[in-house]
């Protein structure tokens, strides 16, 4: 058996993962062969001198002046005025009159005749309200009443005044409408009302001699609605012959008899 002494290395087994991977070496570019001849084709020719290869700059004291440069162009004018044989004639020395003269004014007395004439200012009514000698118009202040003052205070305005004798004129022509209206009510006479009497007292006969014939036994519910709806009717058949029996002075009222509206307008 031999063994192997390694007495000099580098490697360490607990590095050798935190290693990065080796480069990967990358393949070399396309370069075409007619790259490099096209390119001497298009290159273009130099011909004649390019001038200073560096610009001289102007010394300070020549710098650009006032009306030095170049002037902007001037734009040349079309148009031409045609003389016209219509044009009145140019009036000569001769013909010329001098204006007329002013008339002299007297300002000092026309100035005297104004102040004489003119009035003071009035004077303004102003009421101090500040110990520091604030002022203001006691008009408009409410210092002094105003309002009760003048010539129509507490008085109606005319536009409801109208309104009120409108609505009183059409209250009164309702008012005399209804007093000249003809009575709804019509008196029953003597005979229709004895008859009306009659045939109460006639239904009523009838409504007892039926409600007699009911058997005494009522165990059902229809027998019992029917003699309290019978009872019902003779108690109010009993009612209307005592009203009829005690007025004499009967009165309908029909709301079908024609008024004077209903004759104006054709009613019948």
């Amino acid at each position: 058996m031999s063994i192997i002494e390694v007495v000099e290395h580098n490697e360490v087994i607990y590095t050798i993962l935190k290693q990065p991977p080796p480069p990967q070496r990358k393949t070399p570019r396309y370069q075409s062969k007619l790259e490099k001849e096209l390119k001497a084709t298009k290159i273009p020719k130099r011909t004649g001198a390019l001038g200073f290869a560096e610009t001289p700059l102007n010394p300070p004291d020549k710098f650009l002046k006032k009306g030095e440069g170049v002037p902007p162009p001037r734009k040349q004018a079309t148009h031409k005025c045609v003389p016209s044989k219509n044009l009145p004639p140019v009036f000569k020395r001769s013909d010329m009159t001098s204006p007329p003269e002013k008339p002299t004014v007297n300002f000092k007395v026309l100035n005297i005749k104004k102040a004489i004439k003119s009035k003071p200012k009035p004077i303004v009514p102003r009421l101090v309200d500040t110990r520091n000698g604030h002022t203001k118009p006691i008009k408009g202040s409410g210092e002094v009443p105003e309002m009760c003052l003048r010539r129509g205070f507490g008085q109606l305005p005319t536009y409801l005044a109208r309104r009120v004798r409108r609505q009183h004129r059409r209250l009164q022509a309702k008012k005399d409408e209804e007093d000249n209206r003809e009575s709804l009510c019509k008196l029953v006479a003597d005979e229709e009302r004895q008859k009306l009497l009659d045939d109460l007292k006639a239904n009523w006969a009838i409504m007892q001699k039926a409600f007699l014939q009911l058997p005494m036994l009522t165990d059902t519910i229809p027998k019992i609605n029917k003699k309290a709806k019978m009872e019902q009717d003779l108690k109010q058949l009993e009612k209307d012959i005592a009203l009829v029996e005690n007025n004499p002075y009967i009165y309908v009222f029909d709301d079908q008899l024609p008024g004077p509206e209903a004759n104006e307008n054709g009613g019948h």
